[in-house]
């Protein structure tokens, strides 16, 4: 009985099987099917035959029902025969959302696109330019050229760039007769629209200003490295607004005004409302956070200059404002890009002392070919213990 049983469900089986698998092929066959009469079924016409190989059409019997009612679809002269010129395919490359790497690497490594770039709002500052990488302002809007965004000497960002910078300077007329100078780099490297990382190492300090030393003893080191997260909050083609931490790591020595750690947030602002003038600055504190008291004795030695350039014993309140003229074109023969400007600092101790610094710094900044850009400017103190009577600054900078 069980095997009479099985033996059916068996064949039963079999044919469950069979009849799936004619399905299965009728499908295939329905869809096929489908898709070719899709793809090759004829518009109807009612004015144009449809032809066959053993019936070819009248040419003066389709030129003459072609008119009747509709459109002709020949013009005089014109016959089935001849060829039919297509409009050109245009390619529109489809939209990918890049990975988080590929960003990174768009960002510090690939070619500039400016024909990339689009407006970024406050409103969308946590959802929008995190996967995009980085791109640069158009130089026009349109109707206008605009001013190109680049550091300048002693004065906010306030907008973002892929460049790196060799600065020197030389202060002259210290407290006791002597001079001091430093070499310092900057670079500064997006990872995305959004954010980039700047990178400030003095490496080389000299300074003869350590307590008990004489202003011909010179005390040579590098100095403190400071390392600032960047935000840009927005951006239209005309301006630019960032949040900024300069983080400053105590990497140099006491002995000449290093050593210190601080922080430093700020926000800073570009501007360009119209011809070749430029408006840009920042405002922020600058915190200490590993003042010892030997630190302190050193520290108390050295004529403060604020923010983040000198450090301080006390907590300070920074303000920094610039004003610029673009003067040439950057296609301009000779000086290409130059711009002349003023640069103000300045700072307000708002713990621990009330001391206040401010200098004034003209400057100026040109092209000198390949991207790369000359400048200069000469800082005068004003206002506070005045740390020089001078300082005179040359940058070289490089876009990549």
């Amino acid at each position: 009985m069980f095997r009479k049983h099985y033996g059916g469900f068996h064949r039963c089986e079999e044919r469950t099987y069979q009849a799936l698998i004619r399905l299965f092929i009728m499908t295939i066959f329905v869809a096929v099917a489908a898709r070719i009469g899709f793809s090759q079924t004829p518009v109807s016409n009612p004015s144009f035959p449809v032809s066959n190989a053993t019936n070819p059409p009248n040419i003066e019997e389709v030129r003459a029902n072609s008119s009747v009612g509709t459109t002709p679809l020949f013009a005089p002269g014109e016959s089935i025969e001849d060829p039919v010129v297509e409009p050109p395919q245009v390619l529109v490359e489809p939209f990918r959302r890049e990975s988080f790497a590929d960003v990174i690497g768009q960002s510090l490594f690939g070619p500039l696109r400016p024909e990339r770039w689009r407006p970024l709002g406050l409103a969308g500052f946590l959802s929008e330019g995190w996967d995009e990488a980085y791109a640069p302002v158009p130089s026009t809007d349109g109707t206008s050229r605009i001013a190109p965004r680049q550091t300048w000497v002693n004065n906010a960002d306030g907008a973002f760039y892929r460049l790196f910078v060799f600065s020197f300077g030389y202060a002259r007329g210290l407290p006791g007769n002597a001079d001091l100078y430093n070499g310092s780099y900057f670079m500064f490297t997006p990872l995305s629209r959004r954010f980039e990382i700047g990178w400030f190492f003095p490496f080389v300090v000299s300074d003869p200003r350590s307590p008990g030393k004489s202003p011909t003893n010179y005390d040579t080191g590098v100095g403190d490295l400071t390392i600032a997260p960047r935000f840009l909050l927005a951006e239209d083609k005309r301006y630019s607004v960032t949040s900024n931490l300069f983080v400053r790591v105590p990497t140099g020595n006491g002995l000449n005004g290093n050593g210190v750690a601080s922080l430093s947030p700020d926000v800073e602002f570009w501007a360009n409302p119209f011809g070749g003038w430029v408006f840009r600055g920042g405002v922020g504190v600058t915190t200490p956070t590993n003042l010892t008291p030997a630190k302190i004795a050193l520290l108390s030695g050295n004529p403060w200059t604020g923010f983040n350039a000198s450090p301080s014993t006390f907590s300070s309140f920074d303000a920094r404002f610039a004003v610029g003229k673009y003067v040439t074109a950057p296609d301009a023969r000779f000086l290409p890009n130059l711009v002349v400007d003023v640069a103000a600092n300045l700072h307000t101790a708002i713990s621990g002392g009330n001391a206040s610094y401010f200098s004034l710094t003209p400057g100026f900044r040109f092209g000198i070919g390949n991207e790369w850009y000359f400048l200069g400017g000469v800082e005068v103190p004003l206002v506070g213990p005045l740390p020089f009577q001078t300082q005179t600054i040359f940058q070289v900078i490089k876009n990549f």
